[in-house]
């Protein structure tokens, strides 16, 4: 089995692709990222700035009855490759983890 397939087959969290812009406060910088991939458990996102440890991201999701949400999840850096950064997640809010729950299996299992 190929590193790449152990590594998902670790994962605690189904990821669906989201590519979009998101609004990221890192230290007392504000700037905007490109989202690659989001999970309940983190996200990928790509940008030339430097970023520090701790950051949050800006995401918008839907939230009850279809009204948008823009969500602040905060969250560590785990991983860095060239322009690419992995964000686990702290502790999200309730609303922010079923949002994010629903968003991953509409993206994967609806055709979102």
């Amino acid at each position: 089995m190929s590193e790449t397939a152990e590594t998902r087959d670790r994962r605690r969290f189904p990821r669906a692709a989201f590519q979009r812009p998101v609004a990221v406060r890192s230290g007392q910088r504000s700037f905007t990222a490109q989202l690659h991939e989001i999970s309940e458990g983190g996200l990928r996102l790509e940008t030339a700035e430097p970023i520090q440890d701790e950051i949050t991201v800006q995401v918008p999701l839907r939230g009850r009855f279809g009204r948008l949400d823009h969500c602040d999840l905060q969250g560590k850096v785990v991983g860095r490759e060239a322009q690419m950064v992995q964000i686990r997640f702290g502790r999200l809010l309730p609303r922010h983890q079923l949002q994010l729950r629903d968003f991953v299996w509409r993206a994967n299992y609806r055709g979102f």
